[in-house]
Protein backbone atom coordinates (compact mmCIF):
# COMPACT_ATOMS: atom_id res chain seq x y z
CA UNK A 1 0.00 0.00 0.00
CA UNK A 2 1.15 3.73 -1.16
CA UNK A 3 0.45 6.70 0.12
CA UNK A 4 -0.85 8.87 -2.91
CA UNK A 5 0.42 12.33 -1.05
CA UNK A 6 4.31 11.34 0.05
CA UNK A 7 4.48 8.25 -1.29
CA UNK A 8 5.52 6.64 1.65
CA UNK A 9 4.85 2.14 1.58
CA UNK A 10 2.69 0.55 4.02
CA UNK A 11 2.15 -3.18 4.79
CA UNK A 12 -1.22 -4.53 3.18
CA UNK A 13 -2.81 -4.25 6.75
CA UNK A 14 -2.43 -0.57 7.06
CA UNK A 15 -5.10 1.51 5.23
CA UNK A 16 -4.61 5.40 6.10
CA UNK A 17 -1.14 7.52 6.09
CA UNK A 18 0.14 8.66 9.31
CA UNK A 19 1.51 11.12 8.21
CA UNK A 20 -0.91 12.70 5.52
CA UNK A 21 -4.02 10.93 6.94
CA UNK A 22 -5.09 9.77 3.78
CA UNK A 23 -6.31 6.52 2.29
CA UNK A 24 -3.54 4.52 1.22
CA UNK A 25 -3.71 3.56 -2.16
CA UNK A 26 -3.11 -0.12 -3.61
CA UNK A 27 0.71 -0.28 -5.00
CA UNK A 28 -0.28 -2.47 -8.26
CA UNK A 29 -1.64 0.52 -9.72
CA UNK A 30 -5.55 -0.57 -9.52
CA UNK A 31 -7.61 1.89 -11.99
CA UNK A 32 -10.39 1.82 -9.93
CA UNK A 33 -11.25 5.86 -9.05
CA UNK A 34 -10.60 7.31 -5.66
CA UNK A 35 -13.83 7.29 -3.57
CA UNK A 36 -15.75 11.02 -2.93
CA UNK A 37 -15.79 12.69 0.32
CA UNK A 38 -17.64 15.36 1.65
CA UNK A 39 -15.61 18.47 2.25
CA UNK A 40 -17.73 20.73 3.45
CA UNK A 41 -21.41 22.23 3.61
CA UNK A 42 -22.20 25.83 3.20
CA UNK A 43 -25.48 27.99 2.59
CA UNK A 44 -22.99 31.09 1.72
CA UNK A 45 -22.43 31.45 -1.65
CA UNK A 46 -19.74 33.65 -1.42
CA UNK A 47 -17.73 30.75 0.70
CA UNK A 48 -19.30 28.67 -2.33
CA UNK A 49 -17.51 30.82 -5.11
CA UNK A 50 -14.21 31.48 -2.88
CA UNK A 51 -13.86 27.55 -2.10
CA UNK A 52 -14.16 26.59 -5.97
CA UNK A 53 -11.81 29.14 -7.40
CA UNK A 54 -9.30 28.65 -4.89
CA UNK A 55 -9.83 24.47 -5.50
CA UNK A 56 -9.40 25.15 -9.14
CA UNK A 57 -6.04 27.19 -8.67
CA UNK A 58 -4.58 24.45 -6.14
CA UNK A 59 -5.68 21.80 -9.05
CA UNK A 60 -7.93 19.63 -6.48
CA UNK A 61 -10.79 18.12 -8.52
CA UNK A 62 -14.67 18.75 -6.93
CA UNK A 63 -17.84 17.91 -7.18
CA UNK A 64 -20.47 20.61 -6.20
CA UNK A 65 -24.44 19.48 -5.08
CA UNK A 66 -26.60 22.33 -4.58
CA UNK A 67 -29.95 22.86 -4.33
CA UNK A 68 -33.04 23.06 -1.92
CA UNK A 69 -33.59 19.20 -1.91
CA UNK A 70 -30.05 18.16 -0.74
CA UNK A 71 -32.25 16.94 2.72
CA UNK A 72 -33.70 14.00 0.37
CA UNK A 73 -30.39 12.36 -0.86
CA UNK A 74 -29.30 11.90 2.70
CA UNK A 75 -32.98 10.60 4.08
CA UNK A 76 -35.16 8.90 2.17
CA UNK A 77 -37.88 8.74 4.22
CA UNK A 78 -38.34 12.31 4.14
CA UNK A 79 -41.81 13.10 1.83
CA UNK A 80 -42.11 15.87 -0.48
CA UNK A 81 -42.93 18.57 2.10
CA UNK A 82 -41.58 22.51 1.83
CA UNK A 83 -38.01 22.60 0.26
CA UNK A 84 -35.34 22.98 2.69
CA UNK A 85 -32.93 26.22 2.54
CA UNK A 86 -30.47 26.47 -0.29
CA UNK A 87 -27.41 24.92 0.29
CA UNK A 88 -24.13 23.42 -1.47
CA UNK A 89 -22.05 20.48 -0.87
CA UNK A 90 -18.46 20.11 -1.92
CA UNK A 91 -17.20 16.73 -2.67
CA UNK A 92 -13.20 15.96 -2.91
CA UNK A 93 -11.65 12.95 -4.06
CA UNK A 94 -10.37 11.24 -0.45
CA UNK A 95 -6.49 11.29 -1.43
CA UNK A 96 -6.67 15.02 -1.68
CA UNK A 97 -9.41 15.68 0.82
CA UNK A 98 -6.20 16.65 3.58
CA UNK A 99 -5.17 19.29 0.53
CA UNK A 100 -8.59 20.21 0.54
CA UNK A 101 -9.62 20.82 3.85
CA UNK A 102 -6.38 23.97 3.64
CA UNK A 103 -8.09 25.38 0.72
CA UNK A 104 -11.69 25.30 2.31
CA UNK A 105 -9.41 26.88 5.56
CA UNK A 106 -8.27 29.64 3.57
CA UNK A 107 -11.68 30.55 1.52
CA UNK A 108 -13.43 30.76 5.09
CA UNK A 109 -10.65 33.59 6.18
CA UNK A 110 -10.87 35.53 3.46
CA UNK A 111 -14.65 35.40 3.23
CA UNK A 112 -14.98 36.39 6.90
CA UNK A 113 -12.17 39.32 6.19
CA UNK A 114 -13.94 40.38 3.23
CA UNK A 115 -17.61 40.27 5.40
CA UNK A 116 -15.31 42.20 8.31
CA UNK A 117 -14.35 44.82 5.63
CA UNK A 118 -17.96 45.42 4.37
CA UNK A 119 -19.36 46.13 7.99
CA UNK A 120 -16.26 48.16 9.06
Amino acid sequence: MICPECGSEYREDIVTCVDCNVRLVDESGSDSPPQLVALAETRSTDLLAEVVDRLEKANVPYVIQAGTALALLDRSDRGADLPDPWEARIWVAGPLLERAARVLAQAQGAVRESHDDAAG
